[in-house]
């Protein structure tokens, strides 16, 4: 059975520098001219007000640039 990049990595957590849970991530942004992943939309864990957060929200998902992300293993983790 084939799987892809994305099948991969989707719903794994979400953590910041500390290694607190944000969230899961939920999808990606990529540039149409590139090809790059420019950005990961995660979906917040409940209790957790993105308006508190350095990263834009909208419709529960937070778009956190790619320069953010620290390192993609069996989590994601983020620089901050």
């Amino acid at each position: 059975m084939k799987t892809t990049f994305a099948q991969e990595i989707m719903t794994r957590q979400v953590v910041d520098a500390a290694g607190d849970l944000l969230g899961h991530l939920a999808d990606f942004t990529v540039d149409i001219d590139t090809g790059n992943i420019v950005a990961i939309l995660v979906a917040t864990e409940q209790g957790i007000d993105p308006n508190e957060l350095p990263w834009p929200s909208a419709d529960g998902l937070l778009t956190v640039p790619v320069e953010e992300v620290a390192n993609v293993g069996t989590v994601v983790e983020l620089s901050r």
